[in-house]
């Protein structure tokens, strides 16, 4: 008699255990998941508590060798789409052709998991050499290698001011067209 006693309360806290498992695994709101994604043999890895990603970091290398390097202190992924990151506080590196750089900062962006689109917004600063660019959006293309630098924008080097509404730069060939609205003038103060 002692013996079917012990028996079911061992298979009764068998049973326990499974069921909290399975409650703490699946349904547990306090979970933290991580995500990993290969691309040409680049890997990101993603800490996420909730929907909210912390220290987001993703690199990626083009056939031509170019390299893109963007990082977030936190971000979360858009409920709409899936492949697109909210981030904050981002940080991202240009490589093109192992010899140019680029950086940019700003306060948010909207990053593109497949096609590494990159939507810069809010004190967006960009730095190439000596040259550096202040503006409050910038999109970014790796498909079509161009970046576009958008409102309230203003460029500076040791020569010069540049103030402007819209600055279109092709990655490739470096060259730029700068834009203002309302065919204004473009205002340029010499140092």
């Amino acid at each position: 008699m002692k013996h079917k006693t012990i028996i079911q309360f061992i298979f009764s806290a068998f049973f326990l255990i499974i069921l909290c498992s399975f409650y703490f695994k699946y349904f547990s709101s306090n979970k933290q998941s991580s995500i990993t994604q290969k691309t040409n043999d680049n890997s990101k890895s993603l800490e996420a508590k909730g929907n909210l990603i912390k220290d987001m970091k993703y690199e990626n290398t083009d056939i031509s060798g170019n390299k893109y390097f963007i990082y977030s202190e936190y971000g979360e992924v858009d409920v709409n789409n899936p492949d697109i990151i909210l981030m904050n506080n981002v940080f991202a590196k240009v490589e093109i052709f192992k010899k140019d750089t680029i950086y940019i900062n700003s306060f948010s962006a909207k990053y593109n998991l497949i096609n590494h689109e990159t939507n810069f917004n809010k004190d967006v600063e960009l730095k190439y050499l000596d040259h550096v660019i202040f503006t409050e959006n910038m999109d970014l293309s790796f498909q079509k290698n161009f970046a576009w630098l958008y409102t309230d924008v203003v460029y500076k080097s040791f020569d010069y001011e540049l103030f402007a509404d819209k600055i279109e730069i092709d990655l490739i060939t470096k060259n730029s067209k700068i834009y203002t609205d309302n065919n204004k003038k473009i205002k340029i103060i010499k140092k």
